[in-house]
Formats: structure tokens, C-alpha cells, sequence
């Protein structure tokens, strides 16, 4: 089921928690929220669920109006069809599984049978159908976010709200659960929203990611866009860009490292700004050598860390007072250079970018907040 969020704000006081929003989510379609603490996904995600009232705005689902500021339009949580799993599980450690997840059938007083049926068929499709008659509180982490996500699945919503549900689980089962619920997604034809920080589940379970920052999406895009174009280096350094450095324009894809006399040169398009530049790229990108490479971005440097880490190494080479650049080399691709040694850094032009500080939809955003 679509949904529609047109020009939404919510305040509290003087502070803007959502700024002006319009976004249209598809039927079927799985989007990502995504940004740090306090960029307002969470607050988004209720004022779809009904759990937060928006100062301004309308926000439709399918063919109905779920909230509408000037027409005193907002239907409770209830009345909206929508499904909601959280970062607390909230069973009920008394309850069986089967218990848990027929309980709001029951409230709703469906029929003995078809609440038989429709548990036994949702415990199912989480793989949770042995545990039926277990009490919740034998449960591991892992079994108990699956029971919440039965909850919401077994009253059919037409919109499927997660807010962080994996982040109180451990990395490996975070890493398997993303993949079902994927699988989940794409398997019931779900209209889904997804909050979180962490921008490889992100990129894991999203047709589209809606990236915040203040309370305004500064960029939307599918995960391999956003992974290689991001629209400024805020948004790089959040997806995970290690390398970000204050950079002045020479001309002709030539840029100077600030603080330094280094060279650094692009062969993407450039910005039409000429004010806060940033050169951005990725610690995998750079290649280290004993001796000096052949490409126009090169630079002589000194490790100063080498940290082992299973298949890479993770290395801090200084290329100028007070200058380091991060740097991942596969394990295999050559011998560890020690701690101390001189080696040669270099990068494709191909794999730099030079982005604005902040995203052109911020700027714009508080330039029209402070008018």
C-alpha cells in the first residue's frame, strides 16, 4: 500500500524534529530511514503509526487520509493498519508463543479456528513453528525479535513499520535476520519502513534509502547510488567514507590538500561551489606500495599503524605533518609493511570525489527556516 507524506512537520517548542517532508513510498516498496540520533527517522516513523501528531502536514496511506493538520484529520494508531515492531521485543515472558502472537487476534475477536490458522502459518514463515508451545521466556534474543515480527504479521497490515528491530542482537545473527527479513518482505509484497543508523543493514534491506540530517531527507536514493554518489561529505563520512579532507580548487580536476602542499586530483564532475569542498574517498581505494606508483595521485608517507584484522589490514600512514589518510589492504596482496616503514600511497583519480560540506537540500532548508 502507498504512502504519501506531504509537506509534514513536527515541532516541539522551537525545536524542529521534522522539517517540511514530502515522500512517496510505493506499494510494495521497502525504504530505509537512515541517519544518526536525533536526524528524525524514529519521530517519522510514528507520525505514520499514529504514535506522534505532526504540527503541520498530511500523510495518506493507500486511499486514506490518515492525517491531515488543516482538516483536523488524524485517525488513532488502530484505524490505520499498519504493523509496528520495536527495539524492545515486548513478549510476555507468561505467554507461549503461539499465546504471544494470537493475542491482539484475540482482542479482536476473531475465530477460534482462524487464529489457529493465521498463527500457525505466520510462526512459519518467521521459522518459528516448533517453538509454538514454548514459553517466551526460554527464548534466545534472536527468537523473541521473530515472535514480535509474527505479532505485526499475523494481522495483515498494509504497511510493515521497523524501528532499529536488530540492534539489540548480536553481529552474526544481525547479519542472518537482515537477509530474512528481507526475504519476508519480498515474499509478502510488504510496504515497508525501516529506521536505522547502521548503513549496511540499510543497504541490505532497502528498494530505497531515505538518508536524514536535522530533520530533512538530504538525499534518497536506491543502496548502490547512494553507496557511490553521495551528494556531500557529511553524507559520505556517515555511509562510511573514512577519508574526508578540506580541499582548495586549482582548476582542472587539481585540488590541494589544506594544511599541506599535496596534490590531489578528480576525474568526477566537480562542484559549482568554490567554498567548504571536501576531498572524499574510501579506505579500500588506496593502494600501498614499496615503491612509487605511476598514477598522478601518489604520495610518499610513513606507517604509523598497522592493525591485523582476519582478512585485511587496516593501516595509519602519515603523508604530512598532522595529515594521515586510513588505508585497507587485502591479506595476500602483499607482505604487512611494519610500523615505522616508508612506503608509497596512491589512488585513481576515478575514485576521489570532492563534495560540499552539506547537502544543497539543507542548505536550502535552514536558509528558508532563518528567513
Amino acid at each position: 500500500m502507498k504512502i504519501t507524506i506531504e509537506n509534514l512537520q513536527l515541532r516541539y517548542g522551537k525545536f524542529t524534529a521534522i522539517d517540511n517532508m514530502n515522500l512517496e513510498i510505493n506499494d510494495h516498496e521497502s525504504v530505509v530511514l537512515l541517519g544518526k540520533s536525533g536526524c528524525g527517522k524514529t519521530s517519522t516513523m510514528r507520525c505514520i503509526a499514529g504514535l506522534e501528531e505532526p504540527t503541520a502536514g498530511r500523510i495518506t496511506i493507500g486511499d486514506t487520509v490518515v492525517f491531515d493538520a488543516d482538516r483536523g484529520i488524524n485517525l488513532p494508531p488502530n484505524k490505520r493498519n499498519v504493523g509496528m515492531v520495536f527495539q524492545s521485543y515486548a513478549v510476555w515472558p507468561h505467554m507461549t508463543v503461539f499465546q504471544n502472537v494470537a493475542y491482539s487476534l484475540r482482542l479482536q475477536k476473531v475465530k477460534k479456528q482462524e487464529i489457529q490458522e493465521r498463527v500457525l502459518e505466520t510462526l512459519e514463515l518467521v521459522g518459528l513453528e516448533e517453538y509454538a508451545e514454548r514459553g517466551a521466556s526460554l527464548l534466545s534474543g534472536g527468537q523473541m525479535q521473530r515472535v514480535a515480527l509474527a505479532r505485526s504479521l499475523v494481522m495483515r497490515p498494509s504497511v510493515l513499520l521497523l524501528d532499529e528491530p536488530l540492534s539489540n542482537l548480536d553481529a552474526r545473527l544481525r547479519d542472518r535476520l537482515r537477509v530474512e527479513l528481507r526475504e519476508i518482505q519480498l515474499r509478502l509484497g510488504l510496504t515497508s519502513v525501516y529506521v536505522t543508523h547502521d548503513q549496511q543493514e540499510a543497504f541490505a534491506l532497502a528498494d530505497r534509502i531515505a538518508l536524514m540530517q536535522d530533520g530533512v531527507i538530504v538525499q534518497m536514493d536506491d543502496p548502490p547510488s547512494m553507496y557511490r554518489q553521495p551528494k556531500s561529505s557529511s553524507i559520505a563520512h556517515f555511509l562510511g567514507v573514512s577519508n574526508v579532507r578540506p580541499v582548495e580548487r586549482r582548476g582542472g580536476g587539481r585540488y590541494v590538500i589544506e594544511g599541506t602542499d599535496l596534490d590531489i586530483r578528480t576525474t568526477n564532475t566537480e562542484p559549482t561551489e568554490n567554498e567548504d569542498l571536501r576531498a572524499c574517498f574510501r579506505s579500500e581505494d588506496l593502494k600501498v606500495s614499496p615503491v612509487e606508483a605511476s598514477s598522478v595521485n601518489r604520495w610518499k608517507g610513513i606507517v604509523r599503524v598497522a592493525s591485523f584484522q582476519g582478512s585485511t589490514i587496516r593501516y595509519a600512514i602519515e603523508l604530512a605533518p598532522h595529515f594521515e589518510v586510513d588505508v585497507v589492504t587485502a591479506i595476500g596482496e602483499q607482505l604487512p609493511f611494519e610500523v615505522g616503514s616508508t612506503v608509497w600511497v596512491s589512488i585513481d583519480p576515478a575514485a576521489v570525489q570532492v563534495l560540499p560540506e552539506r547537502p544543497a537540500s539543507l542548505v536550502r532548508a535552514k536558509a528558508g527556516a532563518a528567513a
